[in-house]
Order: structure tokens, then sequence, then C-alpha cells
């Protein structure tokens, strides 16, 4: 076993997860989504036979779940879930739907995007609770987390089409100390300047000082005032306690810089959930965006990161023309994130194997 029923009184977010993690526990890659209205005419039978439980529907919401009294609007809420998907995520989305919307299928061959899409999922999955009863969790480790922040470092890159930067412990090309890498990128970034000596007070060898991803977009005249993207990653459930927004963007800027680039940093995090409304809360995905964008900073979650990763591997391949050279950095490690992603749904399928 691996995969729980599924959690029809969860948020619709939640549900759509076990949908997706169902069809890559198939051989085929195939989930038919009628196949929940029986797990919905079973929840409801048993329901109706239990008064308190009965009362419990009549009150259930859209807020609280999936509910509601009609098959076809349980069925639908599952739908426009998953097309929301597809449609924010255009071709890094890794599933179809048939003309009916029932059929539920992987997509083949995954596009890079697609795959990166597929490493969020498995990511933000990855403890027993509600999707998964323990038989299998995937394997992630400080190099599985690594390999999110080669994600991350792509997203930027497509965001601000320009350059960027694996700035978080460890780094690529062979750990260079903290002040040294500081300078070099700096260096290319062609603004402000890094102090020579840490400061008195700052720690003298610190790893990134919560700085994970450092992007921005060349200018053509070389001139200050462009897209400057500082981002923190955070793969973990925590990520709330992580914002660099405020506090940590702006001590960076100070303890690290005689003077610090006159270009607007934009405060970033990324993250391989999906961002959702709040259970038994009101409004959209989009006011809940709202309400964490202005707290947290610009949020890159699964919903935006795989489609701007692919857009940063194409610009790093040079297939997307900007104008100007550019630095991206992590592009060799995609082919390993589809390694990882391949010997987990292996994984999957072995403890799913024989499950109805």
């Amino acid at each position: 076993m691996a995969l729980n029923s599924p959690p029809l009184k969860s948020n619709p977010a939640i549900l759509c997860d076990w949908v997706e993690l169902k069809t890559l526990a198939d051989p085929r890659g195939i989930y038919r989504l009628n196949s929940l209205k029986r797990f919905w005419d079973t929840h409801r039978e048993n329901e109706d036979s239990d008064p308190e439980g009965q009362h419990r529907r009549e009150e259930d919401t859209d807020e609280q779940g999936v509910g509601g009294e009609d098959d076809d609007a349980f069925l639908d809420s599952v739908i426009e879930e998953l097309a929301e998907r597809a449609q924010c995520l255009s071709e890094s989305y890794p599933f179809d739907f048939d003309g009916s919307g029932t059929r539920f299928s992987l997509k083949e061959p995954l596009s890079e995007g697609a795959t990166i899409y597929l490493f969020c999922l498995i990511l933000s999955n990855s403890k027993r609770g509600e999707i998964l009863d323990g038989g299998w969790l995937p394997n992630i480790d400080h190099i599985t987390r690594d390999l999110f922040q080669a994600c991350a470092t792509l997203a930027a890159a497509g965001e601000v089409s320009g350059c960027a930067i694996s700035f978080g412990w460890p780094r690529p090309n062979n750990n260079p100390s903290f002040l040294k890498r500081l300078q070099e990128v700096y260096v290319l970034f062609g603004e402000g300047e890094v102090v020579t000596n840490p400061r008195a007070g700052v720690s003298p060898n610190p790893k990134d000082e919560e700085i994970d991803v450092i992007a921005w977009k060349p200018r053509l005249d070389k001139a200050a005032g462009t897209d400057y993207l500082l981002g923190q990653v955070a793969s973990g459930d925590n990520w709330e306690a992580k914002s660099i927004k405020g506090g940590a963007t702006d001590s960076f800027h100070h303890n690290w810089f005689y003077q610090a680039p006159p270009s607007e940093p934009k405060s970033s995090i990324f993250i391989p959930h999906l961002i959702q409304v709040v259970d038994g809360g009101k409004g959209t995905r989009r006011d809940r965006m709202n309400a964490v964008t202005a707290k947290y900073g610009i949020i890159f979650d699964r919903l935006r990161l795989p489609l701007l990763a692919m857009r940063g591997i194409s610009i790093a391949d040079g297939l997307e023309n900007i104008g100007t050279s550019v630095v991206i950095e992590r592009r060799g490690d995609v082919p390993k994130i589809g390694v990882w992603v391949t010997q987990e749904i292996v994984k999957l399928q072995t403890a799913t194997a024989g499950q109805v």
C-alpha cells in the first residue's frame, strides 16, 4: 500500500494531488476520474446511515472540502481544479484530459518543465498523512533538496529573463567562500560595491545569509535600474518561517556592501507546494496569494515555478534570444531531477501494485 483512499473531505487541492499521484501509481499512467464517484457514493451512503454524519454533510461548504449535495458538482469541482493547473502551466503540466474530461493521463514524453512539476508534486507529498499511508515515502535528503534549489535558480532566470546564480549552500564550483562568491556575482551584475572584508560584528564566514538565489536582467547599456531578485528556497513544510522580505534582505545589503545595488530588490520565496485556500476560510486561490505575497514577497509555488523553470532552461540553452549574454547556473542538474522522479515513480508503482 502507499495511497490512502481519496481524501474526499479535504481541500480540493489536496484531493487533486491524490489524483495526480494515483495516476503516477498506475503503470499505464491513467486514472479515470469517474472512479471518484464510487468513493463519493460510498461516502454519502455511510453518512446517510448516520444522522450525525448527515448533519455534517449538510454543513459542508466548498471552502471546507470538495463536498456538495450533487455527485456531478463534486466531480466538477475536481475537474475545475485540475483544469486550472493545466491552464496555468501549459506544456509544463504533465497530465492530459480526454475530450469528456474524465480520463486523466500522464503525458508522454514529458517536457523538462513537466518533470519539474512532478518533482515538486512528490516533494510536496513526502510524509504520511491525508494522501500517503506510509507504504511508500520518497527519499528526501540534502541532495534532493539541493536539486530543488536548481529548479528555483532556473525559475528565477525565467522570471527576470536573464542571469540567475545558485548562491545558497552548497554552491556550485567547489563551494567558494561566501564573500568570494558574493564579489564574483556582483561584478557580473554590475551594480553594488561588495565589502572587501567582513564588517566588525558580522560572522566572518557565513554560508549564504538566507539568500539562496540571486537573479537579474542585464541591460544593454549596463546602467542601473533593472529586475533584481533575491530568493529563499524552501523545500519543506515550514516555508512560512523562511521569508527574506524586509529583515534578511535589508541586513544582506547593509552588512555586505559598501554601496548596495541601486536597483530595487524583489524578495522572493520558491516552494514546491501549491498555495491554496485556507480550510474554513473564504475566497479563491488568488485571494490567498494576495494575502501571503504581502507578507512573504513574490511566491513561486507549484503553479508558477515549473513553467518559469522551463523558460529559464530555454534561455540557458540559447533557444530564447533575449539580446544579451547571460549566466544561468544549474542547467546541468535537470537530467538528475528526471532520474530521481523516474526512480520514485517506480517505487510508488511497486508499493501500490494490486491496490484498487
